[in-house]
């Protein structure tokens, strides 16, 4: 979106898409996922073993156009969090079973990116 709007060249294999569309109001982000992926390993020194040991854990995250994000990772509490309620994610709703179908969802659609990608990052079943 940047290199767009400098009018730089895109150089090849750059992933992303540029959203100047949107910024032009010719289109929406009405169904734009967001995956994203932490790895971890070797990241930092958060000054206590047991932490960076699950700092150190693989996490897949998905935020959804309309307002929610999933966390997942299969050594550690899984999260989601309602966006617009919650902007700092505060209030972790992953274990309320209001929530269940909406995880099972966002957990098919984090699979469904990995495949796409050739992550192949454990998942906890959800």
């Amino acid at each position: 979106t940047l290199l767009e709007l400098l009018g730089e060249p895109i150089p090849e294999g750059l992933h992303g898409q540029s959203r100047v569309d949107v910024l032009r109001g010719e289109a929406t982000l009405h169904d734009n996922d967001v995956f994203m992926m932490h790895n971890g390993i070797g990241d930092r020194d958060l000054g206590n073993p047991l932490i960076n040991t699950m700092n150190d854990l693989p996490w897949r995250s998905v935020v959804t156009a309309d307002r929610w994000k999933l966390n997942l990772c299969a050594g550690d509490q899984c999260e989601l969090f309602d966006l617009n309620a919650d902007p700092i994610e505060e209030h972790n709703l992953f274990n309320d079973p209001t929530y269940r179908d909406r995880i099972r969802l966002m957990a098919a659609k984090i699979r469904l990116w990995q495949h796409k990608v050739g992550d192949d990052a454990p998942l906890p079943s959800v």
